[in-house]
């Protein structure tokens, strides 16, 4: 199967923001798994639906010039300012991801065209063709999670591929962007390990063992739940990949001292919270957001455990995971908690969003993506059974 609209040199193809043809659905996606639903426990019924209703709002987010509507405020009924290029891939990628699981054509197409305009805010480097340099501020951020959204996308084909690479060769060479003082480091890491599902080369895992190696003890200090999750991740895929002992041994210290500071979920004090994190402006800014990658950093420590046959620890990392599960997918609006809301307006904008904060109702497309991201990394990690 492949993505045949996804054409190269991608500046004239993006201007013109054609839509692509739509794939077809594959006949046995990863979602067929969880039929019937019912026999599953409730953290993971909840986050299946919550993927399908994120990814059709998603879609229904998504502008014709391939842009996704960045936020809404529904109190006022007015779009939130804010926008830019590193949001924008998150949706992206969250499409991209959601589309391989439920193998829903249309998600897809949209996800491509969302990938085909964010690379125009990219420049091939003139003194170096195998780099691709983004033109925008917080650029190896967005570089980082747009070559995911391409690693993701249902059908890429080599061309496409050829540019997440190209995204990646630029990583590689800013070695000042692994400083364990750049909370998004994470996103590198994962970056250029996510590319050995498509192209397996020796230098990706290497580069990444050497970051652990030189900043092991600074993310040890860190204790930002948003910073340290994103290093998790990465080391997990360095682990799962590589059979890595230190990068096992790097999850596990810091995965333990994050379900330490994930909020209880018997907390009379203020239910609402109950299994979500601390959130912190270095991160999204929002325990939505916040919430989200610490979900993908349990999800993919778990997978770490079950590697290992850590019994102990899998069991914990399970029910963290489960917890956060329900923290993220009760800040999704459905058709109980929109009522409301006038009919039109919340089937075409609200359900299926996720709103910032048990108090803040406000919609934001990286946040969605990241729940969406998070949840399908606990759904593939094995604690959801």
């Amino acid at each position: 199967m492949r993505f045949t609209t996804l054409v190269l040199p991608l500046l004239a193809a993006v201007a013109v923001a054609q839509s692509p043809q739509p794939l077809p659905v594959a006949a046995e996606a990863p979602i067929a798994k969880y039929e019937p639903l019912t026999v599953f426990p409730t953290p993971t019924q909840q986050a299946v639906r919550g993927v399908a209703a994120g990814a059709n709002w998603l879609v229904r987010m998504n502008q014709a010039q391939g842009r996704f509507l960045h936020g809404y405020r529904p109190a006022v009924r007015q779009v939130i300012e804010g926008d830019n290029e590193l949001r924008q891939a998150h949706g992206a990628r969250a499409l991209a991801q959601s589309a391989k699981f439920t193998g829903d054509a249309r998600s897809a197409a949209v996800a491509g065209q969302a990938v085909l305009t964010l690379l125009a805010a990219t420049k091939l480097d003139p003194t170096d063709p195998t780099c691709r340099i983004p033109t925008v501020a917080g650029g190896e951020s967005f570089a980082a999670v747009l070559a995911l959204a391409v690693y993701e996308l249902p059908g890429a084909d080599e061309r496409l591929l050829a540019e997440a690479e190209r995204l990646c060769q630029y990583l590689r060479k800013q070695p000042h962007l692994l400083d364990p003082t750049n909370p998004d480091a994470g996103l590198i890491l994962s970056a250029v390990m996510a590319g050995n599902a498509v192209r397996p080369e020796p230098w990706r895992a290497e580069f990444v063992a050497r970051s652990m190696a030189t900043n092991r003890a600074a993310y040890r200090a860190a204790r930002n739940p948003y910073h340290v999750s994103l290093v998790i991740a990465a080391y997990a895929d360095l682990h799962l990949h590589a059979r890595n002992a230190d990068a096992a041994a790097v999850v596990y210290e810091l995965t333990d001292w994050l379900c330490g500071v994930q909020y209880p979920a018997a907390n009379p004090r203020n239910p609402t919270w109950a299994g979500g994190f601390p959130s912190t402006e270095v991160g999204g800014g929002s325990p939505c957001y916040d919430t989200a990658v610490c979900l993908t950093a349990l999800g993919w420590a778990y997978q770490v455990t079950a590697r290992n046959a850590d019994v102990t620890r899998a069991e914990r990392y399970r029910q963290a995971a489960q917890d956060a599960a329900l923290f993220v997918t009760a800040l999704q609006y459905d058709e109980p908690n929109t009522r409301h809301f006038e009919n039109t307006f919340r089937a075409n904008v609200l359900i299926g969003g996720f709103h910032l904060s048990p108090s803040d109702g406000d919609l934001r497309v990286d946040a969605a993506g990241r729940c969406v991201s998070g949840l399908l990394r606990y759904l593939a990690s094995g604690a959801e059974r």
